[in-house]
């Protein structure tokens, strides 16, 4: 999934049934820390800082 940031949200909403360890996130490519950067409850994908405007949001899911 991809989301593009806008400076001002730090919510997302992702597919159900993932936890911080079952996905990676990038911003603009960069790995980002799991609980560090960002946290994961529900369907809810919240970062620890709200991404940067124009910044690609790419969320990768493992398989659990």
């Amino acid at each position: 999934s991809y989301f593009t940031g806008d400076g001002s949200t730090t919510a997302f909403t992702i597919t159900a049934g993932h936890t911080v360890n079952s996905i990676l996130v990038t911003e603009n490519g960069v790995l980002q820390k799991p609980t560090t950067d960002y946290t994961v409850s529900g369907t809810t994908l919240t970062f620890t800082t709200a991404p940067s405007n124009t910044v690609q949001i790419g969320v990768r899911f493992l398989v659990v």
